[in-house]
């Protein structure tokens, strides 16, 4: 088995209790085993101070502004400080200049030293991983030191202590997960990870970021991601690595890259571009690692939860999403060396997938596939009705469902009384009060990603078996 060394920067927030930490005079660290260690980095929180106090959108989400109040108060009192000044206006420089942001801003604290005074690797390998958009590695290297010391960083975050334990309780409280997980990733990938570190923040919002770091010797992988914890977000950042090479080589395939480029195109184009996927090739980065995560989490989360999730990527215009996660199961469930093994294989069934979308684009394309919560009108027959919308309802575990939404329609009830129904849905099944008269539209969604919908009305005393039901009806 290949071994891998991984480590994880897990940006959150919430919580609270009291944590068994094992902190150093450095960083605040919790040993989850001998394999897996969360905690904090100075560095990270450092250059991501700067970037908030440069005014970087994604290092200011306002939904999460509570969590920044304590950066705000202790750093404010610095803004006249000609170092501190100096490191904000080059931040935003770099931002203007060479697109400075996002990861790029996360990978300069993934290779600057804990105090920020110096890097982790040789320079060279510095300028390989951060010149492109941070620069002069030797520059930002000075001016994020300066701004450490003339703000006395470290009295800061050692200051934060209780805040970090807040921010690290969301990903501890679901530490046999995390083990099971990588277990599942180590087995999928057949590989062997010898060490994960995860690193806690407050300051990314809800973004996540990608980075790694190589010192020349070994590859670690040091993702930022947002607040909180979900399986998704964990594994979908520690597959990267590993899922990323795979589609360096399916790029060369021009049959492939001919039908992909012909599709990335218009809408499409634009949603990849609106979240940082500008180009054929991240797009197919992305869709293999979350197809991939997807294999990996089959092997500890349910299947109403990993379906969410592909909707949610369906949704985003990953268009291929449940074929590519069905064409890997193939993978998972048979017997190959490694995943390079299954790339001939790999390439031809994304072929035949391609080939499919192109014949039947419509068809094919429904990644709005359950209206969204906040549609107020459906049309009826020809007639638009206003709709309220009730909730949902997980439906794990009955035939091959995953939940199904409701809307109630307004004064629909006459228009359709006389209507030939096909079924009913007794009342309890409801999870609200139903009344006589009423017109409800319901939404059901498979484990597939496939979806339907259907119409039901409650006519005055109908009753089976003593039970209260409504009566369906379908527009075709």
């Amino acid at each position: 088995m290949k071994k891998t060394i991984l480590s994880f920067l897990l940006l959150s927030s919430l919580a609270v209790s009291s944590l068994a930490a094992k902190t150093t005079d450095s960083e605040y660290k919790i040993e989850i085993n001998d394999k897996i260690t969360i905690g904090t980095s100075r560095a990270y929180e450092c250059v991501a101070t700067i970037a908030h106090l440069a005014g970087f959108p994604e290092f200011n989400v306002k939904d999460y502004s509570d969590d920044f109040v304590n950066y705000d108060e202790y750093f404010n009192k610095y803004l006249n400080n000609q170092d501190v000044a100096k490191a904000i206006l080059y931040f935003q420089k770099l931002k203007q200049q060479n697109g400075f942001a996002y990861d790029s801003v996360a990978s300069v604290g993934t290779y600057l030293s804990d105090d920020c005074h110096s890097f982790r690797t040789s320079l060279k390998n510095v300028k390989k991983y951060l010149e492109p958009r941070a620069g002069d590695p030797k520059k930002i290297k000075e001016v994020v030191s300066a701004f450490y010391d003339a703000t006395d960083f470290d009295t800061f975050y050692q200051s934060q202590m209780p805040a970090y334990e807040k921010a690290l309780l969301p990903l501890y409280s679901k530490k046999d997960e995390l083990i099971k997980g990588v277990e599942c990733f180590e087995s999928y990938y057949k590989t062997n990870v010898s060490k994960i570190t995860i690193t806690v923040s407050v300051l990314n919002g809800n973004n996540g970021y990608g980075t790694s770091f190589n010192d020349g010797k070994n590859l670690y992988f040091e993702p930022k991601l947002c607040p909180g914890y979900t399986a998704n977000f964990i594994f979908h950042e520690l597959s990267h690595p590993l899922s990323n090479p795979l589609v360096d080589k399916i790029v060369k395939n021009k049959v492939i890259m001919d039908y992909v480029e012909a599709d990335f195109q218009g809408a499409k184009k634009h949603k990849m571009a609106s979240m940082a996927y500008p180009t054929t090739k991240f797009y197919l980065y992305e869709l293999f690692n979350r197809a991939n995560t997807m294999n990996i989490l089959k092997g500890f989360c349910d299947t109403s939860y990993i379906t969410k999730e592909m909707l949610r990527d369906k949704q985003d215009r990953f268009d291929e999403i449940f074929e590519v996660v069905e064409l890997l199961d193939k993978y998972r469930l048979g017997d190959y060396k490694n995943i390079d093994a299954f790339l001939p294989e790999l390439e031809k069934g994304f072929i035949e997938i391609l080939k499919a979308k192109q014949a039947n684009p419509v068809e094919d394309n429904f990644y709005n596939v359950l209206s969204p919560d906040e549609t107020s009108s459906f049309e009826v027959f020809g007639k638009t009705y206003k709709a309220e919308y009730c909730g949902s309802q997980d439906l794990t575990g009955f035939q091959d469902f995953v939940l199904r939404k409701y809307w109630r329609l307004e004064d629909a009830y006459n228009d359709v009384k006389e209507v030939q129904t096909i079924d009913i849905l007794p009342y309890n099944n409801y999870p609200f009060p139903v009344k006589a008269g009423e017109v409800f539209r319901i939404e059901y969604l498979r484990e597939n990603g496939k979806s339907f919908f259907e119409y039901e009305r409650a006519d005055e005393n109908d009753y089976i078996d003593g039970e209260p039901v409504t009566r369906g009806f379908y527009l075709e």
